[in-house]
């Protein structure tokens, strides 16, 4: 279980959020919310992440930072969505990246909204993605239904 994150972002306002959602142009999930107004971004202790992705040959991953609001253009999430957002389905926003440069991904879609995916980014797409019909692009897998599932569930570990 999440207990413990270290290099934490400043703290956040409600304000924060609410303008961070007007610039998505979606609504966050609360789980996630609490999360930033808590940690606002940080790194794990306890980072591995056990999720199925049998298309990537991958049995899980280890998360190096949760990405955060006001921070550093790196760890932001608002900026790394200006910058490389474009590359991700509509929808999806960035919320942390791994040692090899992959990242964790939540959806504030309709069809899969509060999901969160991986995705790999050394691999190229071709298929749709529709996760209401079971379709992913190639370099994504599901990891939970629920941004709290890799939380609450004990699937971080150290």
């Amino acid at each position: 279980m999440l207990s413990h994150m270290t290099a934490t972002g400043k703290k956040l306002r409600p304000e924060d959020l609410s303008r961070a959602e007007d610039e998505l142009g979606h609504a966050l999930p609360e789980a996630y919310k609490s999360f930033l107004l808590k940690y606002n971004g940080g790194v794990p202790l306890e980072s591995y992440i056990d999720f199925e992705a049998e298309k990537l040959k991958l049995p899980g991953d280890e998360i190096k930072k949760f990405y955060g609001l006001n921070a550093k253009p790196a760890n932001d999430i608002l900026h790394k969505m200006k910058e490389i957002g474009c590359n991700l389905p509509a929808g999806l926003i960035f919320i942390a990246n791994t040692h090899g440069g992959n990242f964790f991904l939540l959806s504030l879609r309709e069809d899969s909204y509060g999901e969160v995916f991986y995705k790999d980014h050394e691999l190229e797409d071709k298929s749709p993605f529709d996760p209401e019909n079971g379709t992913l692009p190639e370099s994504t897998a599901k990891v939970s239904r629920a941004f709290r599932e890799p939380l609450n569930k004990s699937a971080l570990r150290g």
